[in-house]
């Protein structure tokens, strides 16, 4: 189910997730047969223009038109290259590729310009043998017209495949028609080559063919442009008019951190919004909801939203929040892991509540040293602070466990079981492992009263992923899904 979720590494706020199953995969599994048949469509075609060319060439004996010929056989590898795209980017999301397949279409996209500048490079390698070694090639009726057949084919192709490119939002069909309009051009200077050369001047078809050349490497460069951008995670939304629709939801205070990248119709989006810290867990969970839904119906193509939900800094009952970052930084350091942090402002200086978990194996004096050395810590840097009163308890002691387990189930129930020992947590389920270069990365879900105010969700939140950092240091990373119990009602 959707929850309020505490991500790590990258921070430690609540966040909100929508359910992902195969929902950035979907729309283009719907379109598949309809890719798949534009490009068995265009592929006959091509094949059409390409015997016409490589006969009427080996009859007459002119090498550009043979050239040309085996040039436009790109055309049909480049569909069988389309055909392997969009059946690996149709498979749902799996273990190792938890966002789906979709970028495989990109990388067959880039394959597109390789085989362009591979024609360019034919082209200007031809002009020069053309330079080394003049040709006259025998001209026939059957010469013009088996180019002008392939010139209608192709701009037919061309036009037929980017329309439904567009429509069917496929990168890919978009690129094989920027590669079909390049043969145009081939075919166009073959066919004024031919022409001049029964002028008298056949130079001309050698500078022609080396301005084509160009033209097609152009085009090539276009691709590889478009293609990085999705590759590389370039913005795919404008983050402003994200903000806008986030600051729209009642209940938004403030937003910042946006994020998006994808392609124009599997776009993800990630952004953190500030709430009340007061606010009920349950309330601020429908809230991400709002905003996500919001986000999905103004942004055509979005497939997943992810949101992050943090208490505002400045609001009410928050006076110490920017006093709790500070505190958490000292002991950050200290490696003494505290939570529950609670502040009270009195004629401007602060007395401060917290929890200290210290290792079991500690005797009180042990234990009452460290609480000593950190409340001495924080009065030294933060004078504001006049009072701390320290709550010991013991941390849970699951390292060498978590540390010896040989496989994923041995995992998960350790971090059940961990997570579960948290006073505030109701349950804990949902647990799955993946793995990041070779370390395990732990997925979680845990419910928390649904009244609880949302700094103090946050505050759990931040508690688990410590301790699980604490007890089972070989995590590669963390990422804890917070949800208001759903046994009682939502209140609003």
């Amino acid at each position: 189910m959707p929850g309020l979720y505490a991500c790590s590494p990258a921070t430690t706020s609540l966040l909100f997730l929508r359910d992902r199953r195969n929902c950035a995969i979907i729309p283009y599994m719907e379109n598949y047969k309809e890719v798949r048949f534009v490009l068995y469509y265009t592929m006959f075609l091509n094949l059409v223009a390409t015997v016409a060319k490589i006969l009427v060439g080996w009859f007459t004996g002119s090498l550009s038109i043979l050239a040309d010929g085996f040039d436009s056989l790109f055309d049909s590898v480049s569909n069988v290259v389309g055909l392997i795209a969009i059946y690996l980017a149709r498979r749902p999301p799996s273990k190792d590729h938890p966002y789906g397949h979709r970028r495989y279409e990109i990388l067959m996209t880039l394959v597109i310009a390789v085989m362009l500048f591979a024609t360019c490079f034919q082209i200007l390698r031809s002009a020069y043998d053309r330079l080394l070694h003049p040709t006259t090639p025998d001209i026939t009726v059957w010469s013009f017209g088996a180019l002008l057949l392939s010139i209608g084919v192709h701009l037919y192709v061309t036009r037929y495949e980017e329309r439904r490119g567009r429509e069917l939002r496929s990168e890919f069909l978009i690129s094989d028609a920027m590669h079909t309009r390049a043969d145009i051009f081939v075919s166009v200077s073959v066919m004024a080559g031919l022409v001049v050369v029964r002028l008298g001047y056949p130079i001309i078809d050698t500078i022609l063919a080396v301005v084509i050349a160009f033209l097609i490497a152009k085009i090539g460069l276009e691709i590889i442009s478009s293609s990085t951008r999705i590759l590389t995670d370039a913005a795919a939304v404008d983050a402003s008019r994200i903000e806008t629709l986030a600051l729209q939801v009642p209940g938004v205070e403030s937003c910042h951190e946006i994020r998006s990248r994808g392609q124009e119709d599997d776009i993800y989006v990630d952004l953190h919004i500030r709430v009340a810290p007061q606010m009920p867990l349950a309330q601020a969970h429908q809230i991400a909801h709002e905003v996500q839904s919001r986000i999905e119906r103004a942004i055509e193509g979005v497939s997943d939203v992810v949101i992050h939900i943090e208490p505002q800094p400045g609001g009410s009952n928050s006076q110490g929040s920017d006093l709790f970052a500070r505190m958490k930084a000292i002991a950050l350091e200290l490696g003494i892991p505290v939570h529950h942090l609670n502040a009270h402002e009195i004629e401007g200086q602060y007395v401060v509540n917290l929890h200290l978990e210290v290792p079991e194996g500690l005797t009180l004096a042990q234990a009452h040293a460290q609480a000593t050395q950190l409340e001495d810590r924080v009065k030294a840097e933060i004078p504001d602070v006049t009072e701390i009163s320290t709550h010991l308890e013991p941390a849970a002691t699951t390292r060498s466990e978590c540390e010896a387990a040989q496989d994923d189930a041995q995992i998960v129930s350790i971090v059940q079981t961990l997570v579960r020992s948290v006073q505030q947590v109701h349950d804990c389920h949902g647990v799955s492992v993946h793995r990041a270069g070779g370390k395990p990365f732990v997925t979680l879900h845990c419910t928390l009263d649904e009244d609880l105010p949302i700094a103090e969700a946050h505050d759990v939140s931040t508690l688990i992923e410590e301790r699980l950092r604490q007890e089972c240091p070989n995590l590669a990373g963390v990422t804890v899904h917070v949800e208001p119990d759903e046994e009682s009602p939502v209140t609003t």
